[in-house]
């Protein structure tokens, strides 16, 4: 048997090495893990050790692009609210929030959005406090905007404080949700459009 042979011989007996997966679905994978971790141990017993195993990558990997568990926690939030704060465009307050409505309702009623709720609010952690502030300054200008719009339209009286408005829509559904455990199901969202709308719109 010459050197060549054997080399490739022995090259065979050795395990092949999963394939390395670079770019967006890492990332995505990375953030998922994240979440799901901090659903389990919450922020403070949150180790970036295990969200690598979670994830099936190096936790070199996750150090390169977030230094902090702050840092990977910030991104993983952001990225589950991204999904969830959506920018309606029905042409209608009451079809705008009903778009809202749905989409906070139900991820919400998910066991990770139940987790995400626990975490944020039982966990007062500096980090996670400044976290938090965070993500209520970049997500809160999407339903502004959308009872702004509605100003605009002239579906509105002149003076009415939007935030007040939307405090008190999102705030009938996280009751529902997270105090009561019950499910805020389409009827029910209608139900807390209407009831907010009632004394809103322009007469």
């Amino acid at each position: 048997m010459t050197a060549t042979q054997a080399a490739k011989k022995q090259a065979k007996r050795r395990p092949k090495r999963p394939a390395v997966v670079r770019g967006e679905p890492v990332v995505q994978g990375v953030l998922q893990a994240t979440i799901e971790e901090l659903a389990h141990a919450g922020y403070g017993a949150l180790r970036v050790e295990d969200v690598a195993t979670r994830a099936g990558v190096n936790k070199t990997t996750i150090y390169r692009r977030w230094p902090l568990k702050s840092d990977l926690v910030q991104a993983a939030l952001f990225s589950f609210a991204e999904g969830v704060v959506i920018q309606p465009s029905t042409g209608s307050l009451r079809g705008d929030l009903m778009e809202l409505g749905r989409g906070m309702a139900g991820a919400a009623c998910t066991a990770h959005g139940q987790s995400m709720f626990r975490v944020l609010m039982a966990e007062r952690h500096p980090d996670l406090m400044a976290i938090e502030r965070s993500l209520r300054k970049t997500f809160e200008a999407v339903p502004l905007s959308v009872v702004q719009a509605a100003v605009n339209r002239g579906e509105l009286r002149p003076g009415l404080d939007p935030r007040v408005l939307m405090e008190t829509f999102i705030g009938a559904l996280h009751h529902r949700v997270f105090m009561m455990q019950e499910t805020a199901d389409e009827d029910f969202v209608a139900r807390v459009v209407d009831l907010v709308l009632h004394g809103a719109l322009k007469r």
